[in-house]
């Protein structure tokens, strides 16, 4: 009876941390976090008094419309411009133009980037 009591003791303790390590590898990974893209709050604004959006089609028309928001995009300092600052010119048709700060949105996984809300610049015209 001496003997045989370590022997189940023993026994009794492997089979338990077997089914420990099983049910510990079993288990299911941790779902990662959801990941956040851009910035975190939305900003709504409203298109200035006088001013409208400029269409995709007549920004193919003037092509130094895309000159101008690509370069102010380039600008050092332009991810700290406050929203809704406003920069008129005069573009090649001679009509006025203005770039406009303003919160962009793009879905996560889509095909353009950056994805989420951030800032981002609009063409406005003249009315």
């Amino acid at each position: 009876m001496k003997q045989v009591l370590p022997i189940a003791l023993g026994a009794g303790a492997l089979v338990s941390l077997f089914l420990f390590a099983r049910r510990a590898r079993s288990a299911p990974a941790p779902t990662p976090p959801l990941s956040t893209y851009g910035e975190t709050e939305r900003v709504a604004q409203l298109v200035p008094v006088g001013w409208r959006r400029v269409s995709s089609a007549e920004v193919a028309t003037v092509p130094d419309l895309v000159v101008r928001a690509n370069a102010l995009r380039r600008t050092p300092g332009f991810a700290s411009m406050p929203y809704g600052t406003l920069s008129p010119f005069v573009a090649s048709n001679k009509r006025i133009y203005a770039t406009w700060i303003e919160q962009h949105y793009h879905p996560p996984e889509g095909p353009i980037r950056p994805w989420g809300y951030h800032r981002g610049v609009t063409i406005l015209a003249k009315r």
